[in-house]
């Protein structure tokens, strides 16, 4: 029999996420059509992100912690015994459809910023969210 995470506590602390990141003050008083946002908890924990309005992009982080707080018992209660837990989460929200989808990454060598390209990277991200 698989080991299985608790799905549904999981999908609670997602919309939590979700909704704390949108709630956020800077997010709530800027235009965007849809964020990306990187929530790194290997090591020093840290958050950067994105937000795009049509073909324009502007690099853009909550003010709060929560969702750092969140990501954290997101990663606890995705945790499966004597299995490695994931490193880093890019989170990407489309405003219109309050879409929230999420990708893990196990080995945390995702998402780290191209400072050669930063334009390259932060499209790269908006686009990583459209699976």
């Amino acid at each position: 029999m698989a080991v299985q995470f608790d799905s549904e506590a999981a999908s609670t602390l997602v919309t939590q996420l979700g909704g704390e990141i949108v709630r956020d003050p800077f997010y709530q008083s800027e235009p965007w059509d849809q964020l990306s946002l990187v929530i790194n908890l290997d090591g020093r924990k840290q958050m950067f992100g994105y937000v795009y309005s049509s073909a324009d992009w502007e690099a853009a982080g909550p003010d709060g912690i929560e969702p750092l707080v969140t990501a954290t018992k997101l990663q606890q209660a995705m945790q499966l015994p004597g299995k490695p837990t994931w490193k880093k989460c890019l989170v990407t929200i489309d405003r219109a459809s309050a879409k929230i989808d999420i990708d893990f990454d196990y080995e945390g060598t995702k998402w780290v910023p191209d400072m050669s390209d930063p334009e390259g990277f932060a499209l790269g991200l908006r686009s990583a969210g459209r699976g």
